[in-house]
């Protein structure tokens, strides 16, 4: 099968095409139809050769009853059955084994309640499935975390991001004594660590909040308007940080970190972020590995978990903030 995005789109295309038998569809009438549809779409074009190939994998590959038809020098395309489409066909076996594999896989990432819509679906895709393939031992298993408090609010926040709509929340952070209650506008939610956050502003800010799920007392729809992000790009804001916490001042640094020989095979496979790259090689193992990061306590965090094996050259200000931690650490084992 021809291995680009467009390919499935360019399908439905012709298909559609082919089944209007109310117009003649000469090659040119369908790559223009095709073009039409792919330039609103995609902002781009395909040529004769390209259609010309997809008309052959149809034919070959799909057992499309495509047939021409000679009118003087023109030549016709259509189809023979007029009650065919490629969207009546029938699930095979070894696509349904595909499915079954794709749900047990969504099933297991989602460890909180689907939204109604995109649960319903799923249910019906796995109700197909067991119909058609013999359930087997799990081959595939991925790490098992406790639900996290607040999740259940996963699917509203999602409703009034998607709906854009603005919310009512009850919020009270871990140092506050009571809770409080304001009106926040939400972008984006992130997950961290097993924890979910969600990422917007307060009513009358133009500062980005964060909020931990975790921490909301309770949820309800605001009737006030709805104001668009125009603060950060969600594509790209956590490029250079790890976690979710923005410390307000801080910018990218360049992060230099020495590797234990012992711990270097893990951090070349697995590494810290993915900006990381290998500066240098000492002869007895040890690497120097570059990393460009925004300090904030995630980061900090990573760092320390590795104990001794991983060791901050620069920036100064987060060398000495870890001498700090690990010195205090020590104190409680005295």
């Amino acid at each position: 099968m021809p291995d680009n995005k467009n390919f499935a789109y360019r399908i439905e295309i012709i298909d559609e095409c082919l089944r209007n038998r109310f117009r003649k569809w000469t090659l040119q009438n369908l790559i223009d139809a095709v073009n039409d549809k792919l330039m609103e779409r995609y902002g781009k074009t395909a040529g004769k050769r390209t259609i010309q190939d997809d008309l052959k994998f149809m034919k070959e590959e799909k057992e499309a009853p495509i047939e021409k038809r000679k009118d003087g020098a023109i030549t016709y395309f259509f189809y023979s059955d007029v009650n065919y489409s490629l969207k009546n066909l029938p699930i095979k076996d070894e696509e349904i084994g595909f499915l079954n594999d794709a749900i047990n896989i969504l099933r297991q990432v989602n460890d909180f309640k689907l939204i109604q819509d995109v649960d319903e679906i799923v249910n019906k895709l796995q109700n197909t499935v067991n119909t058609n393939i013999e359930n087997g031992p799990s081959i595939i298993q991925f790490e098992k975390h406790t639900t996290a408090i607040g999740t259940e609010y996963i699917d509203d926040i999602f409703s009034a991001i998607k709906d854009k709509c603005a919310l009512r929340i009850t919020y009270q952070s871990f140092n506050a004594n009571e809770s409080m209650q304001f009106i926040f506008h939400p972008y984006l939610l992130k997950e961290y660590r097993n924890r979910w956050f969600v990422i917007g502003r307060q009513e009358a800010s133009n500062k980005i909040t964060n909020l931990a799920l975790d921490r909301i007392k309770a949820i309800k729809n605001s009737n006030s308007q709805y104001v668009p992000n125009d603060l950060f790009d969600p594509e790209t804001y956590f490029n250079n940080l790890i976690g979710v916490s923005m410390p307000e001042g801080e910018t990218i640094q360049q992060i230099d970190i020495r590797v234990a020989a012992k711990q270097a095979p893990y951090i070349r496979t697995k590494p810290i972020h993915h900006t990381q790259e290998v500066i240098k090689e000492y002869a007895k193992g040890d690497i120097l590995i570059r990393v460009w990061l925004i300090n904030n306590y995630e980061l900090r965090s990573v760092l320390q978990s590795f104990g001794c094996d991983l060791e901050v050259l620069k920036p100064a200000s987060l060398r000495e903030s870890l001498i700090e931690t690990f010195q205090n650490a020590m104190e409680c084992y005295r």
